[in-house]
C-alpha cells in the first residue's frame, strides 16, 4: 500500500466532504461527495445499499478519492483505490460515527434522517485499498 503522509491521512478523518469517482454502468464518470473514514489501511465510506455509486463501485471494483483542504483547496490528495470489500457488519454503527463527526448529531437514522428511513434504507460500509496516491 502507497503511504499516506501524516497530513493528508488527517484530512481523512476530519470534518468534511471528499469527491468519490466511479465508473457508470455506460462508462461516463459518476461523482459525488461523500464523508471519508481511514482505518490506518482502508478508506471506509458509508452508503446506502443498492445506490449507483454502491453498484458501480461492486462492477468496476475501483474508484478515486479527492480530498482538499477546508481552507486552502490548493492542499489536496487523490487516491486511487481498489475494492476491498462491502459489508453490512458495523454500518449503523460506522454512519453514526460520522454523523457526530461531521454534524455534531449522535444518529443518522433519527437525528439527521427521519428514524423509520432506517428500515428502508439499509447502509454498508465500502472498505477501499489505496493503491497510488497522488498530493501537493
Amino acid at each position: 500500500m502507497p503511504e499516506i503522509p501524516e497530513f493528508y491521512k488527517n484530512l481523512l478523518v476530519s470534518p468534511g466532504v471528499a469527491t468519490l469517482s466511479v465508473i457508470s454502468a455506460d462508462g461516463s464518470i459518476q461523482s459525488t461527495l461523500v464523508w471519508p473514514d481511514f482505518d490506518g489501511e482502508f478508506i471506509k465510506l458509508n452508503m446506502t445499499e443498492g445506490t449507483p455509486k454502491e453498484r458501480s463501485i461492486q462492477r468496476e471494483k475501483k474508484a478515486t478519492l479527492l480530498v482538499s483542504h477546508s481552507s486552502n483547496e490548493n492542499l489536496y490528495i487523490s487516491i486511487r483505490c481498489e475494492l476491498h470489500k462491502v459489508t453490512k457488519d458495523g454500518a449503523l454503527e460506522h454512519i453514526n460515527h460520522i454523523t457526530q463527526r461531521n454534524m455534531n448529531a449522535e444518529r443518522w437514522f433519527g437525528d439527521v434522517e427521519p428514524e423509520d428511513s432506517g428500515d428502508k434504507e439499509k447502509t454498508v460500509v465500502v472498505y477501499l485499498k489505496p493503491v497510488r496516491v497522488y498530493h501537493t
